[in-house]
């Protein structure tokens, strides 16, 4: 009983303010008489600033619902949203008048693209409040955008009489099997066509491509699938001529595959350069290397260095670089070295630092919406506070602004996700100040960052650096390959971590958790890799099992130069140079401790 009084008393101090006024008498000889107390209770949200959410307060208090209404169709404020979520959660509205709050919520929604899986229980709301109303085209869109969802996935074949239909919206979700299954044995190439190509069924895929051109004869979509078909049942000269016939990109690329296959490496090079793409001038490269012709893949680097391609420039330069300087093409190894970008991971490599902004361009500027998230900070409110900054900083185009209210977001309410959006935008627009950028880099979570990064001996900047690229400081990121959190860490690993720390598996979306067990990874990386960056931050991300062959095999032979062009997935070399870049990053806005990568041995 007493500690439910006392949990009373607390919750009754945190709502409001109590004044004492004590009336002490002059100092005389004596004993002093007691003193009158008076205790005022004062209403936390009687300041003019809380005036408005003195309204919501009293609103959901009373439950006056027209007084809901009227705030969440007010304005496109974070109170507006609140109230509009409020409506479309209450159980006792009519379900279609709930839809239209539900629709309001997700207008007003900050969208963020590492948010899929609240999105997704979101539109699961909408889409159940749709079809209790009745409205069942809203049902139904609601629950295809929540798709794979497997609420989703039921209510879709309870709610769609059509299988055509019913298959459509399932492929168009890739769940290839479901759509199969949805048309139970009826024609529709269209479909059919692109399912069983995405599940390796190529003969039957073939099959319904070739019914969808004999229906549409000019139809690209049905010729491309049945040229990759052909391709895929190694169906060599049916597959060359359906590509030849394409043309085009596709066409150039499938011919130089086949090409390829075959042998004629001349041919397939030809066909990739006249494809223009990238990527495929990449593999094409890699043709020539593999035959120790180097000058014909430098020539081919070079081609897609010049492309300005945001990918594959950089890491083709370099290339480029590498092969002349081994060849000892003095001329062209520098030709090459120009034409890595500035800032890249290549370019400090090649012993050329970042160029950081080092001074402010913009005047320090009061919002007057700080006030207002004081304010709630005051009364507890901090989800409101964080929400009124982040509708602001959305809603203003004032550079100056948008920093200052970033800056607040970061250093008073340790939100860090939306604020270095807003800061990378900024960048992305050609505003280079040390602020932003320190905004765009911030040390997020500093608390659980260095607490861990000093226990476990990693640099704090590496560990920002890899939070940064893993999850961009959403706390509740989650990749279609289930890993989780800030530093991204899958399950089996998550799992395994614990274990190593002899302890049961802590919450992955507990942002210290979760930077406990992605820090004490990154040590366990060091010792396994004896310090060497590159090779922890790649085992980071593709493992370290597969790491260690390639960098120990007979291709790449402890050779750095080789692990960067032969890592096999394009995720794995992008994600090694963004981090680095980072590390690098975080290294001079902050000065942290750590050998600059330019100075550290990388200068070829």
């Amino acid at each position: 009983m007493r500690r439910y009084v006392f949990a009373i008393l607390l919750l009754s101090a945190a709502a409001l303010f109590v004044v004492y006024a004590l009336r002490l008498p002059p100092f005389a000889a004596g004993p002093v008489p007691r003193p009158d107390v008076q205790i005022a209770l004062v209403d936390p949200y009687s300041r003019p600033q809380l005036e408005a959410y003195a309204e919501l307060r009293d609103a959901l208090v009373s439950g006056d619902l027209e007084a809901l209404r009227a705030i969440a169709q007010a304005d496109d404020s974070y109170r507006a949203y609140r109230a509009a979520g409020h409506l479309a959660r209450h159980v006792e509205l009519d379900p279609s008048e709930r839809l239209t709050h539900f629709q309001r919520e997700l207008a007003l929604r900050v969208e963020d693209p590492l948010e899929r899986a609240q999105r997704r229980q979101l539109l699961l709301e909408i889409a159940g409040v749709a079809e209790a109303a009745g409205d069942l085209p809203s049902a139904i869109d609601a629950y295809r955008e929540a798709l794979p969802e497997a609420a989703a996935i039921t209510a879709l074949a309870r709610l769609i009489d059509d299988p055509y239909r019913l298959a459509n919206v399932y492929l168009q979700a890739r769940q290839n099997r479901r759509a199969l299954e949805a048309l139970g044995g009826r024609a529709a190439p269209s479909i059919e066509g692109p399912a069983y190509r995405a599940i390796g069924e190529h003969q039957r895929a073939l099959d319904a491509f070739r019914r969808w051109l004999a229906q549409v004869p000019g139809s690209r979509e049905a010729a491309e699938g049945e040229a990759w078909s052909l391709f895929s049942l190694e169906r060599w000269e049916a597959a060359d001529a359906a590509f030849a016939a394409l043309g085009g990109s596709t066409g150039n690329h499938g011919r130089a595959l086949i090409a390829a296959r075959q042998g004629r490496i001349d041919e397939a090079v030809r066909f990739m350069q006249a494809s223009g793409v990238a990527s495929h001038l990449w593999l094409a490269s890699g043709w020539l290397e593999s035959r120790a012709r180097y000058r014909d893949a430098i020539e081919v680097y070079l081609q897609i260095a010049r492309s300005g391609d945001a990918t594959y420039a950089d890491d083709a330069a370099y290339r480029a670089h590498v092969l002349a300087r081994r060849l000892g093409d003095q001329a062209t190894a520098e030709l090459a070295a120009e034409l890595v970008p500035e800032g890249s991971y290549f370019a400090l490599v090649l012993g050329r630092p970042l160029t950081l902004p080092n001074a402010t361009a913009l005047e320090p500027v009061e919002p007057e919406v700080l006030e207002l998230a004081r304010a709630l900070a005051q009364v507890h409110d901090f989800d409101a506070a964080r929400g009124e900054l982040v509708f602001a900083m959305r809603a203003s185009d004032d550079p100056a602004e948008v920093v200052a209210l970033a800056e607040a977001l970061q250093a008073v309410y340790g939100e860090y996700r939306q604020s270095m959006r807003a800061a990378n935008e900024l960048i992305w627009q050609g505003l280079h100040d040390l602020r932003v950028w320190q905004l765009a880099w911030p040390r997020a979570y500093p608390d659980a960052v260095e607490r861990y990064a000093e226990a476990f001996r990693v640099e704090s900047a590496l560990v920002w650096s890899v939070m940064r690229q893993e999850s961009a400081f959403a706390t509740v990121a989650l990749s279609h390959a289930n890993a989780m959190g800030l530093m991204q860490v899958i399950p089996s690993t998550w799992n395994w971590l614990a274990e190593l720390q002899r302890e049961a598996p802590g919450d992955p979306y507990e942002p210290a958790a979760n930077v406990r067990y992605g820090t004490f990874y990154l040590r366990w990386l060091l010792d396994y890799f004896d310090d060497d960056l590159e090779l922890v931050i790649t085992s980071y991300n593709r493992g370290q099992g597969y790491i260690r062959r390639l960098f120990e095999g007979e291709q790449v032979q402890r050779d750095k130069d080789e692990l960067y062009r032969h890592i096999d997935a394009l995720e794995t070399r992008e994600y090694l140079q963004r981090v680095m870049v980072n590390l690098e990053t975080y290294r001079q806005l902050y000065g942290d401790d750590g050998p600059s990568l330019v100075d550290a041995g990388h200068e070829r």
